[in-house]
């Protein structure tokens, strides 16, 4: 039997997991990104040097390799372009109006509804003018986005309008039409909620985290704990909201951010892919025992999908991101804690003689682990371990 072929939209490495995973269910890989060195490339049959965003060009090697699927995860840019090629082509997968509604900002605000869920006040914004009216009229601080962006790019917080000029130059820059989306600023705890949807319409949510910011950092994560309960909510609820979000939705991963205040879900983002940094390939089935990432491969292969109730007992599973900054990197100390069997994952990106300077957003990060525990006390003694034992030292 000839093996089936996938294309692969984005070969970074977030792709790699689902590209690497491809090719161990014996599938035909085809990848495109946009750097002759993309760490995807490795791992795929065929791989092209080609921008994401290129729909034309990626159609082209999908039709010059009579692909079976195409696909994408962890990576909102790409979306787009999958659904492009599915509707050309005929493909089972998702259409332009899905793919353009669960990746602009403005559009979610407007057409996701569910029982139980709120949204901040809002204003679609085309100039500075609008953006300092929304704020005078509303009073509160608020949020600047791009609609359609990713990783915390542009995203800027506003609480007077002494700055105003140059944070909205900023939000702007990252925009491909000049709009941008002003709203409210809603405090309380983050949320992200990891699910899949199936192609019988059945949406299940797997695994929720709490989300924690670096000090003075806008929008840019520093850890996302998974667990199978919380003290401060009711993890039911918002599973449950979770899956009304996503009617109009064919099939696939989905990952969404909520806030949590005064007793109310509040929607930040909702987006139709897995988490970046390995959430969707890594933590989602450490946390809920499915596997997100083959579900995806075979739906899109037509291959019949059913939820399956299982008896996986959760994990707690943590997700943070290293804060080394503040000059040239002399030493790195204590990488052996790799070996350890409840560290899923440890990457430093970056090397001696590297200068490191706080981030600006979730991709200047410098690094990051994934661990986890059978229990709440058990990965934070694994997390203190690895706090412990993995320094920088600085010249």
């Amino acid at each position: 039997m000839i093996p089936k072929k996938i294309l692969i939209v984005g070969g970074g490495q977030w792709q790699v997991p689902i590209t690497k995973k491809c090719k161990d269910l014996g599938y035909i890989v085809i990848s495109t990104n946009l750097y002759e060195d993309s760490p995807a490339f490795e791992y795929a049959n065929y791989s092209y040097v080609i921008n994401v965003l290129d729909k034309d060009e990626n159609l082209k090697v999908a039709i010059k390799h009579s692909i079976d699927a195409v696909i994408t995860d962890q990576s909102d840019i790409a979306v787009s372009t999958v659904a492009y090629i599915n509707e050309t082509l005929g493909l089972n997968g998702i259409n332009t109006d899905t793919a353009e509604l669960y990746t602009n900002k403005f559009r979610m605000r407007e057409e996701l509804k569910a029982n139980g869920l709120n949204h901040p006040r809002y204003k679609l914004c085309k100039n500075i003018d609008e953006v300092i009216s929304f704020y005078k009229d509303i009073n509160v601080p608020m949020i600047l986005k791009p609609l359609d962006n990713q990783s915390s790019r542009g995203i800027q917080f506003l609480d007077n309008l002494d700055d105003i000029e140059v944070l909205y130059k900023d939000t702007v820059s990252y925009s491909k039409d000049g709009t941008i989306l002003a709203e409210e600023f809603i405090g309380g705890i983050e949320l992200t909620v990891e699910g899949f949807k199936y192609k019988n319409s059945i949406h299940k949510s797997f695994a929720v985290s709490k989300k924690r910011y670096f000090n003075d950092m806008v929008g840019v994560a520093d850890t996302l704990q998974y667990q199978p309960y919380f003290e401060e909510f009711n993890i039911d609820d918002i599973k449950e909201i979770n899956s009304q979000i996503f009617d109009k939705l064919e099939f696939g991963i989905t990952h969404v951010e909520y806030k949590y205040y005064n007793d109310k879900f509040y929607l930040i983002e909702a987006a139709i892919r897995g988490g970046g940094t390995k959430v969707s390939s890594h933590i989602t089935p450490i946390a809920s025992g499915y596997d997100t990432n083959e579900l995806l491969i075979k739906t899109a292969l037509k291959e019949n999908i059913e939820f399956i109730q299982n008896d996986y007992k959760n994990k707690y599973v943590i997700l943070r991101f290293f804060s080394f900054y503040g000059g040239k990197v002399k030493n790195i100390l204590g990488l052996d804690i790799k070996n350890h069997p409840n560290i899923i994952d440890l990457e430093l990106e970056f090397n001696i003689g590297d200068i490191l300077e706080k981030p600006i957003d979730d991709r200047s990060r410098v690094g990051y682990f994934i661990a986890y525990g059978n229990t709440l006390n058990e990965l934070d003694k694994i997390v203190e371990n690895i706090e412990e034992n993995v320094k920088v030292e600085f010249e």
